[in-house]
């Protein structure tokens, strides 16, 4: 597992770096580490801006870390890989170092399986994450992926299960 860093350890580099693992998580399909980088009660929120940096309806709210690994889960399922990078990174800390406003860029490159291997969906855009300090750990509390351009197709993905 990569490192985590813990509550001694430089803040900025610790968000940074928990923003790092949520990637690197996702790419390599550890989910006993994706749900580590999250609180008990974590919130994630999807949404496309539309023309003229509009945001749209989130298309996608899970309220849980359980119920956030498990719809992560069953969508990379339906895909044969994905490849995440990020650059752009913003960490500012609260006062009394407890919590942190986070954001940083994305390009998400998601491959279709079997049937859908030809196709692809690749989103740029900014996550946004409310990171807290539990346990010694900084951990997820509160995560909006805002999609700002989608190339190639959404059929990438397999349709929900019935």
């Amino acid at each position: 597992m990569i490192g985590s860093h813990q509550a001694g350890d430089d803040p900025r580099q610790a968000n940074i770096d928990l923003m790092n693992r949520y990637a690197h998580a996702l790419d390599v399909r550890d989910w006993e580490m994706f749900a580590s980088l999250f609180t008990e009660d974590a919130e994630f929120r999807a949404r496309q801006y539309l023309e003229d940096a509009v945001p749209g309806e989130d298309f996608l709210v899970q309220s849980g870390r359980e119920t956030i690994v498990s719809s992560i889960r069953t969508i990379w399922d339906g895909l044969s890989a994905t490849h995440h990078m990020l650059s752009n990174y913003v960490v500012e800390l609260s006062g009394d170092g407890q919590s942190a406003e986070t954001s940083c860029y994305l390009r998400a490159h998601h491959v279709g399986n079997r049937e859908r291997s030809h196709l692809f969906e690749e989103s740029l855009g900014r996550f946004d994450f409310g990171t807290v300090l539990q346990d010694g750990a900084w951990r997820i509390r509160e995560m909006h992926e805002n999609i700002f351009i989608i190339l190639g197709t959404e059929e990438a993905f397999a349709p929900p299960p019935p």
